[in-house]
Protein backbone atom coordinates (compact mmCIF):
# COMPACT_ATOMS: atom_id res chain seq x y z
CA UNK A 1 0.00 0.00 0.00
CA UNK A 2 0.86 3.52 -0.72
CA UNK A 3 0.98 5.98 2.14
CA UNK A 4 -2.13 7.78 0.74
CA UNK A 5 -3.70 4.56 0.68
CA UNK A 6 -2.72 3.87 4.69
CA UNK A 7 -3.60 7.49 5.56
CA UNK A 8 -7.19 6.88 3.55
CA UNK A 9 -7.62 3.33 5.31
CA UNK A 10 -7.71 5.53 8.30
CA UNK A 11 -10.31 7.67 7.69
CA UNK A 12 -13.14 8.56 10.01
CA UNK A 13 -10.84 7.21 12.67
CA UNK A 14 -11.80 9.26 15.96
CA UNK A 15 -9.59 10.33 18.76
CA UNK A 16 -10.20 7.67 21.89
CA UNK A 17 -11.68 4.99 19.61
CA UNK A 18 -9.43 1.24 19.50
CA UNK A 19 -8.56 2.56 15.36
CA UNK A 20 -6.85 5.62 16.91
CA UNK A 21 -4.80 3.15 19.79
CA UNK A 22 -4.19 1.15 17.01
CA UNK A 23 -2.46 4.54 15.34
CA UNK A 24 -0.51 5.37 18.67
CA UNK A 25 0.82 1.60 18.84
CA UNK A 26 2.36 1.33 15.28
CA UNK A 27 3.81 4.98 16.50
CA UNK A 28 5.00 3.54 19.90
CA UNK A 29 6.30 0.43 18.46
CA UNK A 30 8.55 1.67 16.18
CA UNK A 31 12.17 1.54 17.21
CA UNK A 32 13.60 4.30 14.89
CA UNK A 33 11.82 7.54 16.61
CA UNK A 34 13.80 10.74 16.59
CA UNK A 35 12.96 10.49 20.72
CA UNK A 36 12.06 7.96 22.59
CA UNK A 37 8.94 9.65 23.98
CA UNK A 38 5.82 7.35 24.22
CA UNK A 39 2.26 8.95 22.98
CA UNK A 40 -0.14 8.76 25.10
CA UNK A 41 -3.79 8.60 23.82
CA UNK A 42 -4.35 12.10 25.04
CA UNK A 43 -1.99 13.39 22.87
CA UNK A 44 -2.00 15.86 20.01
CA UNK A 45 -1.80 13.15 17.41
CA UNK A 46 -1.05 14.82 14.17
CA UNK A 47 2.73 13.86 13.61
CA UNK A 48 2.13 10.77 15.24
CA UNK A 49 -0.06 9.76 12.30
CA UNK A 50 1.62 10.76 9.66
CA UNK A 51 4.49 8.98 11.21
CA UNK A 52 2.33 5.33 11.64
CA UNK A 53 1.61 6.05 7.98
CA UNK A 54 4.77 6.32 6.85
CA UNK A 55 5.61 3.25 8.68
CA UNK A 56 2.68 1.26 7.38
CA UNK A 57 3.42 1.62 4.41
CA UNK A 58 6.60 0.29 4.65
CA UNK A 59 8.62 3.50 4.00
CA UNK A 60 9.38 5.20 7.36
CA UNK A 61 13.40 5.76 6.12
CA UNK A 62 10.84 8.81 3.75
CA UNK A 63 10.37 11.01 6.32
CA UNK A 64 11.44 12.10 10.12
CA UNK A 65 9.65 10.00 12.53
CA UNK A 66 8.81 11.35 15.43
CA UNK A 67 5.07 12.73 16.82
CA UNK A 68 6.20 16.37 17.07
CA UNK A 69 5.46 18.72 13.92
CA UNK A 70 8.29 21.11 15.31
CA UNK A 71 11.00 18.33 15.86
CA UNK A 72 9.79 16.82 12.15
CA UNK A 73 10.64 19.60 10.74
CA UNK A 74 13.98 20.34 12.44
CA UNK A 75 14.89 16.89 11.45
CA UNK A 76 14.06 17.29 7.72
CA UNK A 77 15.57 20.75 7.67
CA UNK A 78 18.99 18.89 8.72
CA UNK A 79 18.32 16.59 6.18
CA UNK A 80 17.42 19.60 3.59
CA UNK A 81 14.62 17.40 3.10
CA UNK A 82 12.44 20.69 3.07
CA UNK A 83 10.81 22.51 -0.12
CA UNK A 84 10.21 25.80 -0.79
CA UNK A 85 6.57 26.08 -0.21
CA UNK A 86 6.22 28.88 -2.53
CA UNK A 87 7.73 27.22 -5.34
CA UNK A 88 7.01 23.32 -4.52
CA UNK A 89 3.91 22.10 -5.89
CA UNK A 90 3.37 19.37 -3.21
CA UNK A 91 2.59 15.92 -4.56
CA UNK A 92 0.32 13.01 -3.49
CA UNK A 93 2.10 11.31 -0.70
CA UNK A 94 4.20 14.49 0.56
CA UNK A 95 3.75 16.03 4.22
CA UNK A 96 2.46 19.28 4.47
CA UNK A 97 3.62 21.40 7.97
CA UNK A 98 1.33 24.20 8.89
CA UNK A 99 2.27 27.56 11.16
CA UNK A 100 -2.02 27.29 12.41
CA UNK A 101 -3.26 30.69 13.70
CA UNK A 102 -1.88 32.10 17.00
CA UNK A 103 1.64 29.80 16.66
CA UNK A 104 5.15 31.03 15.63
CA UNK A 105 5.50 27.38 15.29
CA UNK A 106 4.97 24.64 12.89
CA UNK A 107 2.11 23.18 14.90
CA UNK A 108 0.11 20.53 12.52
CA UNK A 109 0.30 18.33 9.90
CA UNK A 110 -0.83 16.35 7.17
CA UNK A 111 -0.49 13.58 3.88
CA UNK A 112 -1.17 15.48 0.76
CA UNK A 113 -3.71 13.11 -0.95
CA UNK A 114 -4.51 14.75 -4.16
CA UNK A 115 -3.39 18.02 -6.28
CA UNK A 116 -5.61 19.62 -8.74
CA UNK A 117 -4.15 22.69 -9.98
CA UNK A 118 -4.18 24.93 -7.09
CA UNK A 119 -6.29 22.98 -4.86
CA UNK A 120 -4.80 20.11 -2.25
CA UNK A 121 -6.68 17.44 -0.11
CA UNK A 122 -4.84 16.81 2.66
CA UNK A 123 -5.60 13.81 5.01
CA UNK A 124 -5.21 14.85 8.61
CA UNK A 125 -5.16 12.94 11.85
CA UNK A 126 -6.62 14.82 15.01
CA UNK A 127 -8.30 17.23 12.43
CA UNK A 128 -11.55 17.88 14.50
CA UNK A 129 -10.37 15.05 17.09
CA UNK A 130 -10.49 12.42 14.08
CA UNK A 131 -8.62 11.43 10.85
CA UNK A 132 -10.54 13.92 8.24
CA UNK A 133 -9.52 15.54 5.08
CA UNK A 134 -9.01 19.33 4.48
CA UNK A 135 -9.04 21.18 1.21
CA UNK A 136 -7.11 23.83 1.16
CA UNK A 137 -5.64 26.19 -1.89
CA UNK A 138 -1.90 26.36 -2.77
CA UNK A 139 -1.96 29.52 -1.37
CA UNK A 140 -3.42 28.80 2.06
CA UNK A 141 -1.80 30.75 4.39
CA UNK A 142 -1.10 28.59 7.52
CA UNK A 143 1.28 26.35 4.91
CA UNK A 144 4.59 26.04 6.20
CA UNK A 145 6.46 23.60 4.47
Amino acid sequence: MTVVEVALACLGTKEGSNEHKTIIDIYNQYPGKLRPFKMRMTDPWCAAFVSACYIAAGIPQSIPIDCSCYNMKKAAEARRMLRDPVRYVPRPGDIILYKMPGKTVVSHTGIVKSVEGSNLEVIEGNYKDAVGIRKIKLSYKYIDS
